[in-house]
């Protein structure tokens, strides 16, 4: 049976706010401040997303308003260029960092720090569905503690490892997760925390299950018992 575990669409804004790729600076500006937003998507007449503008972008015009020209170096060229941008497609930065709904929320986290980024675009094929945010991946850490160990209870407890899950019992206190009890071997009990730390919400496992057998355990022959 699959794990269910939230994903990116279940958290994202789905209401999103563009612009066009000709619109003007000062219109872009009044968009983000208008909306109380700090990017803004950028389609071009098909309707399809081919950058992002963000607050930064806008800002490179006041960081570069009163340098001359020639103390400009290199590296800042691309920088220069969104300074001197007039339009939406002048100021973007392309091409958008994408994700499909159904990516997990913890494969975005890693995404948006790979690329450095705060936010994602999201997509169904070429269509565009919402965006989340960093803040959005937090979501799941605000679920309550009864939420969090119905999670755990679901997609741990009943779906995988004991035949009798009764065996196990389960506390969850600020997102930690207290797991007590007996399995029958002690790869069991390793296992179990695994996936319950891999569960949404979970802060923390601590591990109090004890075991009827060490399947761990070598022969002095170094084989496995």
């Amino acid at each position: 049976m699959m794990r269910h575990f939230l994903t990116v669409s279940d958290v994202m804004t789905k209401d999103v706010v563009t612009v066009e790729k000709d619109t003007p600076f000062k219109a872009v500006a009044a968009t983000l401040a208008e909306h109380h937003i700090s990017a803004v998507p950028v389609r071009d007449m098909f309707g399809r997303v081919v950058g992002v503008v963000s607050e930064t972008d806008l800002l490179r015009k006041e960081e570069f308003q009163r340098s001359p020209r020639r103390t400009y170096h290199f590296t800042h060229r691309a920088a220069h260029s969104k300074a001197e941008a007039l339009t939406a497609e002048q100021l973007m930065t392309s091409p958008a960092v994408t994700v499909e709904g159904g990516c997990a929320l913890d494969e975005a986290a890693r995404l948006m720090a790979a690329r450095g980024i705060t936010r994602l675009v999201v997509t169904d094929g070429d269509k565009l569905i919402g965006i989340v945010a960093r803040s959005d991946l937090l979501s799941a850490y605000l679920a309550s503690d009864q939420e969090t160990l119905a999670r755990v209870r679901r997609d741990v407890i009943d779906r995988h490892l004991w035949d009798d899950p009764r065996a196990v019992d389960v506390s969850v206190v600020e997102g930690v997760v207290t797991l007590t009890g007996q399995v029958e071997k002690r790869s069991t009990a390793a296992f179990a925390e695994h996936l319950v730390a891999g569960v949404d919400g979970v802060v923390a496992v601590h591990n109090q299950l004890t075991w009827a057998f060490d399947d761990t355990a070598r022969s002095p022959g170094g084989v496995f018992y």
